[in-house]
């Protein structure tokens, strides 16, 4: 068996791939050209981000096998929240106001209904509680909602959250995530049919391809060296599935194997790997898509949208990454107890 080198991967060049594809896939819905191509249970935005969490659950996994359970979240809360956080600013505070003012100045912006301020206070917490601000984006073809992806950000906070109680329990292990990935497998199943009330299945879809790249972490050294012949045979399960019947029984598990499996078999090692410019695309290129549909970029159609979409998200993406997410991340080595410690050490 070929000596496995967890190192060697192009994890980052598939996530800027997936983050890209999501704005791709969303540029039909919010440029008014029709639903999101695919189909509707499953469409290329919802592959993207399955994409997205079966990569998570690998690296995830991986992190929470070498740290502490308290460096396991600080490290966790690093990556998502500060930048998390000025992104909502930056809609409440730039891309709204701006929309505003072209409808009525800016005089009564701060009391807008909902307002800007509960934009960004009442989502602090990852979970969206406010999707609008005033009346901005009224026209649009999807009105109102400033930031549509985010919703998805929760979930892989919960994700977190599981390996975090594996981790305390002492508990990560293959068998543990197989068992919790066999029962997110009849989640779905559950989910698909609304046995469980409702039909809404991304959380257990997304929980799903989490725990498959969790349980292949462990796994690796017999699954990600192995001959062609067993993606090959994913694919086959994933094309055939997803066009007839049994893509959430079957092809929904091959598409996370394969996705982990392409990461360590493509050839763009270097992409992603000092300067990971995904998270800040998937996080502005809604924003960013709602500001050009809103300024007629759309009557260029669906092509030049799409490329004026992302080039927008990029530059905002670039920002983020240089101006927040990378020294940001230089306080992963930091304690944050630290000081607490020493507080409590002066007033003993």
């Amino acid at each position: 068996m070929p000596t496995f080198d967890v190192r060697a991967n192009s994890f980052g060049f598939l996530r800027l791939m997936f983050a890209v594809l999501v704005i791709v896939s969303h540029s039909w819905p919010l440029g008014g050209f029709g639903q999101d191509p695919g189909r509707a249970d499953n469409n290329l935005g919802i592959f993207a981000v399955e994409g997205f969490f079966a990569l998570s659950g690998f690296l995830i996994t991986m992190s929470g096998s070498r740290l502490t359970v308290g460096r396991f979240f600080w490290h966790r809360v690093l990556r998502i929240f500060p930048a998390y956080w000025v992104a909502l600013g930056a809609v409440a505070l730039v891309f709204a106001p701006i929309v505003w003012r072209t409808m009525r100045g800016l005089t009564e912006y701060l009391g807008a209904s909902p307002p800007p301020t509960g934009f960004v206070f009442l989502n602090a917490l990852l979970f969206q509680n406010q999707i609008a601000i005033g009346d901005t984006l009224t026209g649009t073809p999807v009105a109102l909602m400033w930031n549509g992806p985010l919703y998805t950000l929760p979930m892989e906070f919960a994700c977190y959250l599981l390996i975090g109680i594996l981790m305390a329990g002492r508990v990560l292990t293959a068998r543990m995530v197989a068992v919790l990935a066999l029962a997110a497998w009849a989640w779905v199943q559950l989910a698909q049919i609304g046995a469980l009330g409702v039909y809404d299945d991304r959380q257990a879809k997304f929980t799903l391809c989490f725990l498959v790249g969790s349980l292949i972490y462990f796994l690796r050294e017999r699954l990600l060296t192995l001959k062609p012949w067993l993606p090959l045979s994913a694919l086959v399960i994933i094309v055939v599935t997803y066009l007839t019947w049994g893509f959430h029984l079957f092809g929904i598990v091959s598409f996370a194997y394969l996705v982990l499996w392409i990461a360590y078999h493509m050839p763009f090692r270097a992409v992603g790997r000092r300067h990971d410019f995904s998270y800040g695309l998937y996080i502005y290129g809604w924003p960013v898509q709602q500001m050009a549909a809103y300024f007629g970029a759309t009557e260029l159609g669906l092509a030049a949208y799409m490329l004026i979409s992302l080039a927008g998200a990029t530059i905002l993406a670039v920002a983020s990454w240089y101006l927040i997410e990378s020294p940001v991340l230089r306080w992963k080595s930091a304690d944050p107890m630290a000081w607490f410690r020493k507080t409590q050490r002066v007033s003993a």
